[in-house]
């Protein structure tokens, strides 16, 4: 109990995709959209113009679930699928979602010792409606305290209210916070603007044009090569 008296923070948030699960190589996420769009009938050009257009809309859940996704961004794409491509599209979702939505080397290790330890964590997640679901039947469901998903609560990154979400679920106050993210979202700073100590993690040795990272921000402050180094931050 000593050590926790010590410690500088009372709390660890995490991001979770490029951080406790892996972030899509940009080449299999452009892949993703064209055989989406085959799957669908729809140009894919129009289809990726489409999804990118509805991502606060679906980031924030105001679409509904992903096939009501698909067949919005169709619609608006000039293509009436049927139920038979959106099944079809959806597989080659989940084959994407099997190869990489899997934990970093190192992750449910640091959430195993920092529950040990007796130090609350949180999740908060920038996502499509079919992220939640799949991290609670992940291996490291269960090992997080408080889940803030986007298109759960209807709040993005790095709009403040998000991160004060989890500070209140946690009860705990910001300044007392760890924050660890791979920078998408200018989560980071956003983190900062609310009081949260935060911390990149981004392997230097790792080519960050190849990784999918959507608005990644210019991090200047604490940073971090691998998410094991976490338990030394606090």
């Amino acid at each position: 109990m000593a050590g926790r008296a010590l410690s500088r923070f009372d709390a660890v948030v995490f991001d979770l995709f490029g951080t406790l699960v892996h972030e899509f190589p940009r080449a299999d996420w452009d892949t993703w959209f064209v055989r989406s769009a085959g799957a669908l009938g729809v140009d894919p050009t129009a289809f990726r113009r489409e999804w990118e257009a509805t991502s606060v809309e679906r980031q924030t859940g105001r679409l509904g679930d992903l096939p009501a996704n698909l067949r919005e961004i169709c619609r608006r794409a000039g293509a009436r699928p049927t139920q038979r491509q959106i099944r079809e599209a959806m597989r080659v979702r989940e084959e994407l979602y099997a190869r990489w939505f899997v934990p970093v080397p190192g992750a449910r290790g640091v959430l195993e010792r920092l529950r040990e330890e007796g130090t609350p964590t949180a999740l908060i997640s920038m996502c499509a409606p079919d992220t939640p679901p799949l991290w609670r039947a992940s291996p490291l469901a269960g090992l997080v305290d408080v889940e803030v998903f986007s298109s759960e609560v209807g709040l993005r990154k790095p709009e403040p209210a998000i991160y004060l979400l989890a500070c209140d679920r946690l009860g705990v106050r910001p300044e007392r916070c760890l924050y660890v993210g791979d920078g998408s979202y200018r989560e980071l700073s956003g983190a900062r603007a609310v009081g949260m100590t935060a911390v990149l993690v981004l392997d230097p040795a790792a080519d960050a044009a190849a990784i999918n990272r959507p608005e990644a921000e210019d991090w200047t402050g604490a940073r971090i090569a691998r998410i094991a180094e976490v338990p030394g931050l606090l």
